[in-house]
């Protein structure tokens, strides 16, 4: 080799090596620079263990009673044990891993089981104490004794499996692909309904199985071979939220020194779950948390974040068993912050008492469902809100549970004029009807005070003819002319009195206590559309409140500018205009108050787990009218009353003020229903007279007793203007 050829294949050599010394460094630098955090991530996670510190979720409060500081909770937590099971330990009391399973000592899982099986089948015993516990299968009816056989059996088969037997790879996969999984005929491999599942004691040749499957449901190979690898149980949940008294007896014979060794993989654990001690009180306004520990609804929805604090965890080395090592030393360790706890402006005397009086009258009214809103004019705090239909949140699920009925049923129903056709009826995939057990299902849990919107009907005519008296367009005995209906757009339209009656010269206080349409139609009219929009704005009506409560709705008022003559009056008298339940009672709450339109407060205080206290305060948004028009719209609600429509809603000894109404519903078509059991009846008022206290908005959904509100509405006023003096202490004005 002559020393030319040799200096040049030195050259190449030099070249190739800088060549792959290159692609090290970049692939070194790919690896430490670039792919780092990816890496050590991925190293972390084979190599540390992390335990979850779990936080206490907040309480919902609300003070005993009025007088006292002293709170309550309406939610809060229950701890109560969980019971898992280690399997491989259930089966080898003294496992090791350095030893192979058929070398050690095996255990009695069938013992196990026919130990637990007569306590363990109490674990939900609805007593709050007493239940029964027998072990003694000498005592055993035979209906408990096929019963606890069958759970020993159950209890049986889940101890003794030892090995993962199901895990999902995929889900929502089509229907397409599906079929090609199945086709392939893998051992261990199930394809159907959109999910594939593996049984990795039954999957062979898992590396083959994973570069088949892999592309079908677009995974990596790898990871999908580490899915499906033979792994042990050593967790399963076996029940949750077991009563004291059998988790006592448990924990009991697990200290007995006979059954210490044969139940070692059975294992308690404490597990916080959320508690309502009212029950149905206040639980749409409450909410609830669900099987996922998230709010639901109400406070719990709203202040979810808040409420559910931020879980601590524990972290630091393990070994192959998932065992943390170095005896506790080089463990990091961040605390868990629990929830923040809420304070609720509800007083729970009056929310109960006012729940009772709801219960009994929409029942009475036949309505599908009734509710109560109570505000304290003077601050805008939110002192009873109340529905029925109810629902009980620590048994939530139960507003799910249905009943099978069969199609002719259905059809039936749909085509008798006797049958109530707002009843919900489900149909499931396979073409069968259901209905649920409690009529409405989920609808109950809505709070249908912020959540729905109605129209209101004619007690938007305290809000009109407040705005007018303080617009100057009209004085309490302005008189105006009442001869019979007015026509509006040429003949167009018709606006009539509910009753069809018309008394020829009225005045403005006479038009109120009588509820004539006509008399909104001349005020309206003087007021023109803009200024009559503007004080519906001024009242709060199309704008949300802004509440602390999610769901709410904004409800419609169309710019004035696109109002014809008719829409013009009829938005006068609640008709064309649609509010929720606190809108109209927030405008109520202006007239009780001076004018003055507040933000409504469900929230008393926030107190955050540091000791810090958020305390909510008295906010003004606008004042609508002025002294003057308020004292003269409390005077003229007052004659309502004593001498109006709105009789029935009389508290003997009490001057009250208030305004009676009933909505129209539509059917499809858009054409007004008449009758009993299709309109919406709601009944306004406040007091005491001189200082009002207390403003109160009712509200039936379709009585079938009566159409009118002044039948239904006014009569559950009455009932709860006597409850609310007696509670606030107030004596009778007058006899």
């Amino acid at each position: 080799m002559n020393q030319q050829t040799f200096k040049t294949r030195l050259k190449v050599l030099r070249i190739g090596f800088m060549v792959v010394f290159g692609v090290f460094c970049v692939q070194m630098f790919s690896f430490q620079i670039m792919q780092h955090e990816a890496l050590a991530s991925e190293a972390r996670e084979q190599h540390e263990r992390k335990s979850v510190i779990p936080a206490q979720r907040g309480k919902i409060l609300v003070r005993k009673n009025r007088l006292s500081q002293e709170l309550t909770p309406l939610a809060t937590n229950n701890t109560l044990k969980m019971l898992y099971i280690d399997p491989v330990l259930l089966n080898y009391p003294s496992y090791t891993p350095r030893e192979p399973l058929e070398n050690q000592t095996p255990g009695n899982p069938p013992m196990a089981a026919q130990l637990l099986a007569p306590i363990l089948i109490h674990a939900h015993c609805e007593k709050i104490e007493g239940c029964e516990i027998e072990t003694d299968k000498t005592k055993w009816s035979d209906a408990e004794q096929m019963a606890i056989e069958g759970y020993t059996r159950q209890l049986t088969e889940m101890f003794f499996e030892m090995e993962v037997r199901r895990v999902v790879l995929a889900t929502e996969i089509p229907e397409s692909r599906i079929a090609e999984i199945a086709d392939m005929g893998i051992a261990g491999i199930t394809a159907t309904d959109g999910i594939v599942i593996a049984d990795p004691v039954l999957v062979e040749d898992k590396a083959n199985a994973a570069a088949m499957i892999a592309p079908m449901i677009d995974s990596d190979p790898a990871k999908l071979e580490q899915s499906i690898r033979r792994r042990q149980r050593r967790y399963v949940e076996v029940t949750n939220q077991i009563v004291p008294e059998v988790s006592d007896a448990i924990e009991e014979l697990k200290q007995n020194p006979d059954y210490k060794k044969v139940l070692r993989g059975v294992v308690l654990k404490d597990e916080h779950w959320r508690y309502y001690p009212e029950k149905e009180l206040a639980a749409q306004v409450i909410g609830f948390v669900d099987n996922n520990g998230s709010g639901q609804y109400g406070i719990e929805e709203r202040f979810d974040e808040l409420l559910r604090g931020r879980e601590g965890s524990i972290y630091g080395a393990a070994n192959a068993q998932n065992q943390f090592i170095g005896g506790g030393t080089g463990l990091g360790i961040e605390q868990a912050v629990d929830g923040t706890d809420v304070v609720l402006t509800i007083d729970r005397v009056l929310q109960e008492g006012i729940q009772q009086i709801l219960e009994y009258d929409t029942q009475t009214f036949g309505a599908d469902s009734g509710q109560i809103i109570v505000v304290d004019p003077r601050d805008g705090k939110l002192l009873g809100m109340v529905h029925f239909p109810t629902f009980d949140p620590n048994e939530f699920g139960r507003a799910y549970e249905k009943y099978e009925i069969d199609a002719d049923q259905k059809f039936a129903d749909e085509a008798s004029k006797d049958f109530n056709q707002r009843i919900p009826t489900v149909r499931d995939e396979e073409g069968r009807y259901y209905r649920y057990y409690n009529k409405w299902g989920p609808e109950v849990f809505r709070n249908k005070l912020v959540s729905d919107v109605y129209e209101p009907g004619s007690v938007m005519k305290a809000i009109t003819v407040a705005a007018a008296l303080n617009a100057g367009e009209v004085e309490p005995n302005t008189t105006f002319n009442d001869p019979g209906p007015v026509d509006v757009l040429d003949g167009e339209f018709t606006i009539k009195n509910a009753d069809d009656i018309y008394a020829g010269r009225l005045s403005v206080v006479e038009g109120l206590i009588k509820s004539r349409n006509t008399m909104i139609a001349y005020i309206t009219r003087k007021m023109g559309a803009k200024l009559t929009y503007e004080y519906l704005k001024d009242f709060g009506f199309g704008e949300y409140t802004d509440i602390d409560l999610p769901g709410e709705q904004q409800g419609v008022l169309e710019y004035w500018q696109d109002w014809d003559e008719s829409e013009l009056i009829t938005r006068g008298f609640g008709q064309g205009i649609s509010s929720t339940p606190l809108q109209m009672v927030m405008g109520f709450a202006a007239l009780a108050n001076g004018g003055y339109v507040l933000q409504p407060r469900i929230i008393e205080e926030i107190r955050h787990p540091n000791g810090v206290v958020e305390k909510t305060e008295r906010e003004v948004i606008k004042r609508a009218i002025g002294e003057q028009s308020y004292l003269q719209t409390k005077a003229m609600l007052r004659t309502s009353i004593d001498k109006g429509y709105a009789s029935k809603a009389q508290a003997k000894g009490y001057k009250l003020m208030g305004k009676t109404g009933t909505s129209q519903t539509y059917d499809t078509a858009g054409r007004a229903l008449r009758g009993e059991g299709t309109t919406i009846t709601s009944f306004a008022g406040y007091g005491p007279y001189l200082e009002p206290e207390w403003v109160v908005l009712i509200k039936y959904d379709y009585p079938t007793q009566s159409q009118w509100g002044s039948d239904t509405a006014a009569v559950t006023f009455s009932k709860v203007a006597r409850f609310l003096m007696r509670h606030y202490g107030v004596p009778p004005e007058s006899e």
